[in-house]
């Protein structure tokens, strides 16, 4: 429409140029004194006259004026421009017509339900004030249709409605029918034989129509997602060898009573390809032998595009451990579609060997730079190492002050040198938390703490915590110091008061703690700690006292050595690494004497898809020495959230005679986790847990003296994690299948903190 209005307005102003000049314009050359714009309401009469070069002072000409009628015609505001002349007493006066084009008034939304108001604005051209033009009618009503299809509502029609008034406004009203929700019921392959179609499926971002689409939205057509659908099944194709696929256009039946659709997707799969031969074309920096035991592609294997890139990102990588950071490998496939093989080369560029320049930070407004800095494993002026760049990351991400951790390289001021900047995202490390539980043992738990895990942006933490239930009413303050003078020499102290019912009797310490702690390799760390308390027992019933089980006032003074490995990717959401904990005890400086070992092992693994694997064990021992035995409030106990869920402490180990737990000095734990990472800070999971506590007591039936792997009390259950404002946050339920006599079936567990 607006083209064709241009050219009927070229049109006339060539017919008006024909015309005797003295109808239009007064004589050629003479000069303009005067210029008036007339008709506009909308557009500021200062703008307009910014495109017209006929200004007064400046002599007639029919081309110039031809060339700002144009000039204001492609602002798109204006309908019809006319210009006129007319001597005045002053002289020739130039005088522009001009009639806009109309405004949009006022956009009436009817008949939506089921979509708000301000979604539909917001994707529509159609808004209040901006100039009216037919195309947007038609824009504006896709845009309501496509935007519906996309919330499953296949068969939503829109009726847009205008109105001109007298203020050159169009008034509009948009009709809206919805109709009914209309989901995909069948995804089906045509042509497929080396894959069935659920695995294909799999692939696929669109999907059938479930029991619980209403929570994920699952099931909804949208012709954009099945577009890229398309791409997927191809690649998961070629990632399987069939390098000659094509997927061809899906067709879409659609039933209009029934509200389903139907989607089926041709596809012509062709030959599998294997790997033929692999030459690596290098040099003596990285050997052809290092590189081949890096990558995954093999000779005589089914040909891996994905797994090839993959290999690729390794070969860049392992160069640039050596300095070569823009290193370039560059792969060469050639297919032979006669054997049904490819031969693969892979040519390598290493480029110049490049050293750290400039080391950068942005976002920090609380955080130091050298909170920061002293994560980095490079430094600047040394030799790029690209391995040790992507550790630096995943340290900074485990300081767990950011929400966001990004690091980029660019070309330094001289050739040879790489900058670095990391731009991070800073969380609020703070915290002021309140919160309320339940359990059948302790039943309300209260707990409350006030901590800084960045003390004045120095990287130090603060903390004040209590926890109050039937059983227990602990209180603590510490203070640590991770990185003493930005040393690799961490430092903590602590005080506590906690009081706490075993059932069997009633524990009180009071005391405190001081540890320091040295990194010995980038994954391997050191600690020493001392402690001091002093123990108030009482609640010990005369049946059950003996010489070290009795009430009284002791005191243990310990020193524990502890050697850590810890290789995980990420501290609060792993999905990759190892955690090794092997710790010893050594009281007896003063006060009771014993002594505890425990080892500790965590590994996570990602397993297909997002879901990971986890699997933790732990294993205690203590006993007493120059003729002591351990103290009861020194003992072992197990059940609950970080432990054996499904039980409590009272359902574990030992007992006496009154069926209270009274611990052990031996304990073993396994837990089992298939996490499934639903956003970034939430986890679900299910779980299955296996462990006992062993030592002597009065009853010992679902126990032993000492380890016994035939004697473990096991439990399966499922729960969540997030990682909320106040820090790591769990739920889980654990089912008992060993349920004895007065158990309770299942316990529900609410935890604070890490999984283990």
């Amino acid at each position: 429409m607006v083209k064709k209005a241009h050219i009927f307005l070229t049109i006339l102003i060539g017919l008006a140029l024909l015309l005797p000049a003295s109808l239009l314009f007064a004589q050629e050359g003479e000069n303009i004194q005067s210029l008036k714009v007339v008709g506009n309401k909308r557009i500021d009469e200062s703008t307009i006259r910014y495109y017209i070069k006929s200004q007064p002072g400046t002599l007639l000409s029919k081309r110039q004026i031809r060339e700002d009628i144009e000039q204001i015609y492609s602002l798109g505001q204006f309908k019809d421009i006319r210009v006129e002349t007319r001597q005045t007493v002053e002289g020739l006066e130039l005088e522009f017509y001009v009639k806009e084009i109309s405004s949009v008034g006022d956009v009436e939304i009817l008949g939506n339900e089921k979509l708000d108001s301000n979604d539909i604005r917001e994707k529509i051209g159609l808004k209040r004030g901006a100039a009216f033009n037919d195309h947007l009618v038609q824009e504006s009503n896709e845009e309501i249709v496509k935007l519906y299809r996309e919330k499953g509502y296949f068969f939503a029609r829109a009726n847009i409605e205008t109105q001109p008034n007298e203020d050159n406004l169009v008034n509009v009203a948009i009709r809206i029918t919805e109709g009914e929700k209309v989901r995909i019921e069948k995804i089906r392959f045509s042509g497929n034989k080396a894959f069935p179609d659920k695995e294909l499926r799999e692939q696929m971002e669109t999907q059938e129509v479930t029991w619980y689409s209403f929570i994920d939205e699952s099931g909804v057509y949208q012709k954009d997602i099945l577009k890229l659908d398309m791409f997927r099944i191809e690649g998961y194709y070629h990632d399987n060898g069939y390098l000659r696929v094509k997927v061809l256009e899906p067709r879409i039946d659609i039933n209009q009573r029934a509200r389903e659709v139907h989607i089926t997707i041709p596809v012509e799969e062709g030959p599998q390809f294997r790997v033929k031969s692999l030459d690596i074309k290098g040099d003596e920096t990285v050997s052809p032998d290092e590189i081949q035991k890096g990558i995954q592609t093999k000779v005589g294997e089914v040909y891996n595009v994905s797994q090839l890139r993959r290999d690729i990102l390794t070969i860049t990588d392992l160069y640039g451990q050596k300095g070569f950071a823009y290193a370039d490998a560059n792969p060469i496939s050639t297919l032979n579609d006669d054997d049904r093989t490819v031969k693969l080369s892979v040519e390598v560029d290493k480029g110049k060997k490049v050293y750290v320049g400039n080391i950068e930070f942005l976002g920090n407004i609380k955080t130091k730079d050298n909170v920061i800095r002293r994560e980095f494993r490079l430094k600047e002026g040394e030799l790029f190492d690209g391995s040790k760049l992507k550790r630096s990351k995943q340290r900074i991400n485990n300081l767990n002050y950011f929400e966001d951790v990004k690091i980029d390289t660019h070309r330094g001021q001289d050739p040879d040198l790489i900058d670095i900047l990391t731009t991070v995202t800073e969380r609020p490390t703070g915290s002021f938390t309140v919160g309320i539980g339940f359990s059948s043992i302790e039943n309300f738990v209260f707990s409350t703490s006030i901590t800084q895990d960045n003390l004045f942006g120095n990287g130090q933490r603060l903390g004040l915590d209590a926890k109050l239930s039937s059983i227990r009413t602990d209180f603590d303050i510490n203070f640590t110091e991770p990185r003493l003078f930005d040393s690799e020499v961490s430092l903590g102290v602590s005080a506590f008061n906690e009081d706490q019912d075993f059932l069997s009797f009633d524990s009180q310490s009071t005391g405190g703690s001081f540890s320091l702690g040295k990194n010995l390799t980038e994954y391997e760390s050191v600690s020493v700690g001392y402690r001091f308390a002093v123990v108030e027992v009482s609640g010990v019933a005369a049946a059950d006292v003996t010489e070290f089980f009795k009430n009284e006032t002791r005191v243990t003074s310990r020193i524990s050595p502890t050697i850590i490995h810890d290789s995980r990717d990420n501290f609060l959401n792993p999905s990759t690494g190892w955690r090794h904990v092997l710790g010893f005890e050594l009281a007896g400086l003063g006060g009771s004497k014993f002594t505890k070992s425990s080892y500790e092992v965590t590994y996570y693994r990602p397993l297909m898809g997002k879901l990971v694997a986890a699997a933790h064990a732990r294993i205690n021992y203590a006993e007493g020495y120059g003729g002591e035995e351990v103290p009861n409030f020194e003992r072992f106990f197990m059940g609950g959230a970080t432990s054996l869920r499904g039980f409590t402490l009272e359902d574990v180990g030992p007992k006496n005679l009154d069926e209270d737990p009274i611990g052990g000095t031996q304990s073993l734990l396994l837990n089992l986790e298939i996490q499934y990472p639903f956003t970034k800070s939430f986890r679900g999971f299910v779980f299955y847990d296996r462990g006992n506590v062993y030592g002597n007591g009065a009853t010992i039936t679902d126990t032993d003296t000492s380890f016994n792997l035939g004697k473990m009390r096991h439990s399966i259950g499922a729960g969540i994690r997030f990682i909320s404002p106040f820090g790591p946050l769990g739920f889980a339920y654990g089912v008992k299948l060993d349920k004895k006599s007065g158990e309770e079936a299942a316990e529900f567990h609410f935890s604070a903190g890490s999984a283990f």
